[in-house]
């Protein structure tokens, strides 16, 4: 195994396309990093880079450009390398742009790849595999299965990081993954060995969300404070050979590091913890420990691994055609009673009109029943807002709802409160996330590079 480092400063960039630019640009610029990682295309994500895509938009991370201007000026100035899996349908183009905002900042001669052969619609056509949450064939879905992107690619970010990319552009690779491939790469890590991979995945595992380790999405005033919430600082981890690893904060920064907020984010989205599959290995957290070394640093040590399981996860982008929506607000003395006056009327003009099928309509009142019903006394409410949502083959029907939901303030029950068109709901395509499994050794990944 040979070591290049003995102590690897990784930092998380982004949680999603569209996260904080500030918190990325201040660990490019102080974090003194060797690696900055991006996570930005989760399964919402892909989705909407297909949507793009059919409308003629650039099918990649439609933020690349504005993190890369937060970021390069300190990255090029510290040393620090990039990762992104913001190509998603395009990481040819996600590379491409690279380059160009590279040369536009004056940064010349760095060294842009990319990887392709995430992009498995074709093969998942050809093997015609089980869709886990239909459990049919894919093949089921027809006309409607519009992509498939892989789960995966470490080993080609380790390929592209050893020919000296200082930029690397995946597509879907798994969120962990951009964070193990600097590590092996730096470490000498061998690829079957399981608890080095597991550590190193699990180390991701805690970066790949972002401030959801240093306080965003944790706190619950007079349960869990956090302080400086504005300007949550984004976490980095000095990862050791062994694989074990502090996790902390930039000085100075809002948010806080401590072993709630790392149990919290180990737990989050992993299903089995015995048990957390990844392409590259399959992390066992039960034997992690966590504990707090200093302020706002977390040591996390012991994750163990078993052996990579002999498929890949992929993601399916189904076009399931288009939902409509509508709003309005009822105040007052019997608000409720005259919301559900409402919903009844515009059902009855979806179905007779538009022949819309019950069960593809729905009614919420917000404020009262949206998320759980919470047993309240309708007739002491003062204000509902009755959302309306259908579901239709095409956007054009879809705008239906919002037509018929606008005419209530004149032609339904009183008491409604007409708000601007931006406060009055809007269509848009659906398309949803399915999943399926197809063997690792029918996925051709490959590295692609571009010089600035």
């Amino acid at each position: 195994m040979t070591v290049r480092k003995t102590l690897l400063r990784v930092g998380a960039g982004s949680a999603h396309e569209g996260d904080d630019l500030d918190a990325a640009r201040a660990l490019a610029e102080d974090g003194n990093l060797d690696y900055i990682a991006f996570d930005c295309t989760s399964e919402k994500a892909v989705s909407i880079a297909y949507a793009r895509k059919q409308n003629g938009l650039p099918a990649y991370d439609v933020q690349l450009e504005a993190k890369l201007r937060a970021v390069l000026p300190g990255c090029v100035r510290r040393g620090t390398r990039i990762l992104a899996n913001s190509g998603a349908f395009d990481p040819e183009g996600a590379a491409r742009l690279t380059v160009e905002v590279c040369r536009e900042l004056g940064f010349a001669s760095l060294k842009v790849a990319y990887v392709t052969g995430s992009d498995v619609t074709d093969l998942v056509r050809d093997l015609n595999p089980i869709v886990r949450e239909t459990g049919q064939p894919a093949s089921v879905l027809g006309d409607r299965l519009a992509g498939a992107l892989a789960y995966g690619g470490y080993q080609a970010m380790v390929e592209a990081l050893a020919a000296g990319a200082d930029i690397v552009i995946t597509s879907r690779a798994g969120d962990s993954e951009q964070f193990l491939a600097p590590m092996i790469h730096e470490f000498g890590w061998k690829l079957d060995d399981w608890d080095r991979i597991a550590s190193g995945l699990g180390v991701g595992h805690l970066l790949e969300c972002g401030a959801q380790i240093t306080g965003g999405y944790f706190a619950d005033p007079g349960l869990k404070d956090v302080d400086g919430l504005h300007r949550l600082g984004f976490p980095f981890a000095e990862v050791e050979p062994s694989g074990a690893a502090v996790i902390s904060k930039l000085p100075g920064t809002g948010g806080v590091v401590n072993e709630l907020t790392c149990k919290e984010q180990l737990l989050y989205e992993i299903g089995d913890p015995a048990a957390y599959v990844h392409a590259p290995g399959t992390v066992d957290f039960t034997t992690t420990t966590i504990r707090e070394v200093g302020p706002n640093r977390v040591r996390v040590e012991g994750t163990t691994g078993h052996p990579r399981t002999d498929t890949a996860r992929v993601a399916l982008v189904v076009k399931q055609g288009a939902v409509g929506m509508g709003r309005v607000v009822y105040g007052g003395t019997g608000a409720y009673r005259r919301a559900t006056l409402a919903a009844e009327m515009v059902g009855r003009q979806l179905q007779e009109r538009c022949g819309v099928a019950p069960s593809d309509m729905r009614f919420d009142y917000i404020g009262y029943n949206a998320l759980f019903d919470w047993g309240q006394d309708p007739d002491a409410l003062r204000e509902i807002e009755l959302r309306v949502t259908a579901r239709f083959d095409t956007v054009a029907e879809a705008r239906m709802v919002q037509r018929f939901v606008s005419q209530l303030p004149v032609n339904g029950p009183a008491g409604a409160a007409w708000g601007r068109p931006i406060d009055q709901g809007g269509v848009e395509d659906v398309i949803t996330f399915f999943s399926t499994l197809v063997p690792h050794d029918r996925i051709d990944y490959r590295v692609h590079h571009l010089t600035s």
